[in-house]
């Protein structure tokens, strides 16, 4: 709780308390307590992970169920002591939620990217071969409880190297990309098309080269058109600087991006504004030939937002992860360590003009290493997760949840 102030008035103390304590004593709490504070915007919630360590290594995905409980992703093999083969489900305080992978080894690799469908299945990519001792190509579905979802991907060798993030669409098919070659041994470049039981749609990028490089990241717009950011510079042969859309069919969507550059270095993360406007974030420093320090955002068309960031420097090295509030403000996590010249610890929020919110996080370091996947609960709270072992000094194991 605030500290009561105390004022005079014709020499009569008057003590005025605030808002909430007023609550409180009007709620049957006749002595708020001063440790009962309301928290602040990006502060740590200390209620999550109150005990245990965490994940043991690097988390490079967060995704939040419809009940509150949170999936990982990463090169974790244990979460609060417990094995748990580079992915696990946490219950809303942070505890593992043991329910979940009961039996089996999980994958035998690294995972970078975690989905939820609607049906409550898991969908989870990344470098890995096995998964609970069958074999799975870089892509698997699990059941709700973790198990294999053995209808998924039963006949076919998955992709021959790295998937890095999903996208599932409206109608149950799931987009992949990331940087291999083929997928259940037809050529793909590092992006497809799966129908819902995990076997090729082929009628996706059924000609064309595909992009040149590897995808890091792909969302679908509300018209079923698709955007995907990268280390490419050409798509189907046509030059794109690491960022472009693609029809419903695979073919690249010519109207967007029809002129200029693009960025001039990766794009990690895409994420789409209900009215339509593309935020991309990455390595960059210019888009379209325009300043822009790792973050920007793009009008339907794919031509530089010049309102959004139109002054200020941005962020001061590389952002991995774009996610959008209800309310439009922007959070972002990466490898900054300021925004806009102002301290911020791997984690910020920024005003839909691309201003740093100066509210969130206002005192406190933040993750004392890289966060690479930022999602937003329904409750408002933040999950972050990455490579970092504290958050405002606190011990966190890569993983924690912020209040908002």
């Amino acid at each position: 709780m605030k500290r009561a102030l105390v004022k005079t008035i014709s020499g009569f103390p008057v003590i005025t308390l605030s808002v909430l304590a007023i609550a409180l004593v009007f709620a049957g709490c006749s002595n708020p307590q001063a440790s009962d504070t309301i928290p602040f915007s990006g502060t740590l919630d200390t209620g999550f992970l109150s005990t245990g360590t965490g994940a043991d290594s690097w988390v490079s995905s967060v995704a939040v169920q419809s009940d509150g409980k949170i999936l990982i992703g990463g090169d974790f093999t244990t979460y609060n002591g417990t094995s748990r083969g580079h992915v696990a489900r946490l219950n809303s305080d942070g505890s593992l939620d043991t329910g979940f992978l009961a039996t089996g080894g999980g994958a035998n690799n690294y995972v970078l990217s975690v989905a939820v469908q609607s049906d409550g299945k898991v969908l989870i990519g990344g470098w890995f071969t096995t998964y609970n001792g069958t074999a799975r190509g870089n892509v698997a579905r699990l059941n709700s409880d973790g198990s294999l979802d053995t209808g998924f991907l039963a006949t076919g060798v998955g992709t021959n190297s790295t998937v890095r993030a999903f996208a599932v669409q409206s109608d149950g098919k799931v987009l992949i990309v990331g940087e291999f070659t083929t997928c259940n041994g037809t050529s793909r470049a590092n992006v497809a098309r799966l129908n819902s039981d995990g076997s090729l749609d082929t009628g996706f990028l059924a000609t064309g080269a595909g992009a040149n490089d590897r995808v890091y990241s792909v969302a679908v717009q509300s018209d079923g058109k698709i955007l995907i950011g990268g280390y490419f510079t050409t798509y189907n042969g046509t030059s794109r600087g690491y960022v472009a859309r693609l029809n419903s069919d695979g073919n690249l969507d010519t109207g967007f991006l029809a002129t200029g550059t693009g960025a001039d270095r990766e794009v990690y993360s895409v994420a789409v504004q209900s009215d339509g406007k593309i935020l991309i974030g990455g390595f960059f420093s210019t888009y379209n030939g325009t300043s822009r320090a790792n973050l920007a955002r793009l009008s339907s068309d794919g031509s530089l937002d010049t309102g959004f960031l139109a002054t200020g420097t941005g962020a001061s090295d590389g952002v991995l992860s774009v996610a959008i509030q209800s309310d439009g403000k922007v959070l972002i996590g990466g490898y900054f360590t300021t925004y806009n010249g102002t301290d911020r610890g791997h984690v910020a929020r920024l005003n839909s003009d691309g201003s740093l919110d100066t509210g969130f996080l206002a005192t406190g370091v933040g993750a004392n290493g890289s966060v690479y996947s930022v999602a937003v609960q329904s409750d408002g709270k933040v999950f972050i997760g990455g490579r970092f072992t504290t958050y405002n000094g606190a011990s966190r194991g890569n993983v924690a949840r912020l209040w908002n």
